[in-house]
């Protein structure tokens, strides 16, 4: 599934560039779900740096900036001579929770009914308040399993059960972020 979606995005750009109209426009969403699926597994250490352990809201920020988002004063990373320079909701899960929660232009608090393709999960594992991990929804099976892409634990399909599993024994609790545009 991932060869075949990275398959047609790199199609349909090359459509774009050959100067013809594309058949089916590239969504924020579909870039977004590329440029994760690209480097789930390989870490793009000279755009962005790596964070080692704890990439996985650096991972999920370069996810927005491929879905179309934009740098502000607030949420930014800048690179210079290969050093490079996070705001805190660049690289804290709560720091971006706390981000997001002031920006509802930008994404409004889900659930998992209404979760999408490119929508965010925080997962909070010891219920203490504060996010310990984020991660890009990658999947939705028919029967509801939502599957996500995360640094931090490197995966490209795994189910917010099977995350919440992993860490405290399933006891902390997933949070979703509706992303708007």
């Amino acid at each position: 599934m991932r060869r075949a979606r990275l398959a047609l995005v790199a199609a349909l750009a090359a459509v774009a560039l050959a100067g013809c109209a594309s058949p089916t426009p590239v969504s924020g969403v579909d870039a977004q779900l590329a440029y994760l699926g690209s480097h789930w597994d390989s870490r793009n250490v000279d755009g962005y740096g790596s964070l080692d352990g704890t990439d996985c809201v650096n991972f999920t920020s370069q996810g927005l900036i491929a879905r179309g988002w934009k740098m502000n004063d607030d949420w930014w990373h800048v690179s210079a001579v290969g050093l490079h320079k996070y705001s805190s909701p660049w690289v804290s899960s709560t720091a971006f929770m706390n981000y997001l929660a002031e920006h509802p232009e930008l994404a409004t608090v889900g659930d998992a009914e209404g979760a999408e393709l490119g929508d965010i999960v925080q997962f909070d594992y010891d219920n203490s308040g504060n996010r310990d991990h984020t991660a890009t929804i990658s999947r939705i099976d028919d029967d509801g399993t939502i599957f996500v892409i995360q640094h931090s634990d490197d995966a490209e399909f795994r189910s917010v059960d099977e995350q919440l599993e992993t860490h405290d024994g399933g006891e902390g609790t997933a949070y979703y972020w509706h992303l708007t545009p």
